[in-house]
């Protein structure tokens, strides 16, 4: 298309459908989180007076089916398409297809990490696809939606990208938002609160997923955040949070409350406000978050209110114990400081899901047993992930460089599946160990009577999620996603 915006209809209309792709369920959750992304966006659009629908196609009860009926129907002027994750990516790209196909007039747009990180590649392989956002995008989509109801393109708007006479043309980025309290609520009413699909199995529909922050300072070489945020963090307030919190919990009945983002404890002053407003809202509720092993350190003294006003959880992202891998990784922290971490946890009575991660070049079937030693009696999960180079990181562009690299599909680097050999171990020998070890840690006496027996009503909760996808891995019948069609099948139709 060699001008596509001007085959919108109605400009100033700018009616813009923003879409999440079908994605597939992991078996053992069997949940489904919105795109937070999307919320914010779609709230930024409406606070602009334009016109908005969002698309969450994993609620759809056909899921591609449905979605195609759906962009058939909507005469949209703007369709928006998110991506947030490389596994994500190939759903995002067959629904780009499935958008230009059966909307022919619509201008179509992708933004989120990976068509970021990737916009060069998907450009030049994708007519299809008009425009990428770049990094955040609340300014860049509003100003591109302004231009066009001008009558202009998008190739003036900063945070662009597009092709223009074979070539990939960037524009740069906008400057990040400082102020994340700036932003609306995130636009909960555009989507359908009570889908089967946000049923947190175990938890009920009281728990919903949050996210009050972007970004992270950090550099870990491994990860796509601190590329697509620029290596800078900001948080809402703590009293934004709360604000949010108590919508949900009046509004949706939402009480269980998991934080979404790689560390929402990243500041402590923010950690000091939250405890303080939520102390003073006087809401029942319980949560859990993600967070760096110094950061608990630093807020020692603050885990026992946090713990009195409803944490339950911390997922502690230690990786690794092996100084080497550390290194690679380009973590600051040791073994010494994830032991103390853990200890102040177990000592406020806060449940421990280690985060490790195996398939480094230095990692061997010694450095996995090592790890797996540490954490088998003083966690009370194990999260056990294969290490991925994600497209776009420093650890991507070293393992491509020295051909380490042995899975393409994209679809496989949701960090459960053999993307590169190590030093000692093929892919596919560090995947059978890595399962070899799910299978020992979640097999042990304490975890499979839990179910049935711990005092903790929450380990009793995740330990029967457990129970239960043992069992229908044991016998053979596992539990398929009822409402994916057929594997793109709608597509070819």
């Amino acid at each position: 298309m060699n001008n596509p915006q001007s085959e919108i209809r109605n400009p100033q209309s700018k009616k813009v459908l923003l879409i999440d792709p079908p994605h597939r369920l992991f078996p053992g959750l069997r949940m489904w989180t919105p795109s937070f992304g999307l919320l914010q966006l779609a709230a930024y659009l409406e606070r602009e007076g334009i016109e908005v629908q969002i698309i969450d196609a994993t609620t759809l009860t056909n899921s591609w089916k449905d979605l195609a009926s759906l962009v058939s129907t909507s005469k949209a002027d703007v369709i928006g398409i998110t991506c947030s994750a490389t596994s994500l990516s190939p759903e995002a790209l067959q629904t780009i297809h499935l958008c230009r196909k059966l909307s022919p007039q619509s201008l179509i747009v992708a933004g989120g990490g990976h068509f970021t990180l990737m916009t060069e590649s998907i450009l030049r392989e994708m007519e299809d696809l008009d425009y990428i956002v770049l990094g955040e995008g609340e300014i860049a989509f509003s100003q591109l939606l302004k231009n066009l109801s001008n009558g202009e393109d998008g190739k003036g708007v900063k945070g662009i990208a597009y092709r223009e006479n074979g070539k990939v043309i960037r524009n740069g980025r906008q400057p990040i938002i400082p102020n994340l309290d700036s932003l609306p609520l995130p636009a909960y009413h555009l989507i359908d609160m009570e889908s089967d699909a946000y049923y947190w199995h175990g938890m009920g529909r009281r728990a919903f997923g949050l996210s009050t922050s972007r970004g992270c300072g950090d550099h870990c070489t491994y990860c796509s955040e601190t590329r697509f945020w620029e290596g800078v963090w900001r948080g809402r307030s703590g009293k934004k949070v709360v604000e949010e919190i108590s919508y949900l919990y009046h509004q949706h009945g939402k009480s269980l409350f998991v934080f979404n983002e790689n560390t929402f404890n990243w500041s402590r002053r923010r950690m000091e406000e939250f405890i303080d407003e939520l102390g003073k809202s006087g809401l029942r509720i319980h949560f859990w978050f993600q967070s760096r092993i110094k950061d608990i350190l630093r807020d020692e003294d603050l885990i026992p209110e946090m713990k009195h006003l409803g944490l339950y959880e911390v997922m502690l992202g230690i990786e690794s114990i092996h100084p080497d891998v550390l290194d690679r990784y380009e973590k600051q922290q040791s073994r010494e400081m994830a032991q103390k971490a853990i200890d102040i946890l177990r000592k406020n009575k806060i449940m421990v899901m280690a985060n490790i991660m195996f398939g480094d070049w230095n990692d061997s079937d010694e450095t996995l047993k090592e790890v797996f030693q540490f954490v088998k009696k003083q966690s009370d999960f194990l999260v056990l992930t294969m290490t991925t180079p994600l497209p776009g990181t420093k650890y991507f562009e070293e393992a491509e460089r020295l051909g380490r690299i042995r899975e393409r599909d994209f679809g496989k680097y949701d960090f459960m599946h053999p993307i590169m050999d190590t030093k000692f171990l093929s892919a596919e020998e560090a995947f059978r160990l890595h399962q070899a070890y799910l299978k020992k840690y979640y097999t042990q006496p304490r975890i499979l009577l839990g179910g049935f027996f711990n005092p903790n009503p929450f380990k009793r909760m995740a330990y029967r999620l457990i129970l239960r996808y043992v069992w229908e891995n044991a016998t053979k019948r596992p539990w398929r996603q009822p409402n994916l069609d057929e594997q793109f099948g709608v597509m070819s139709s």
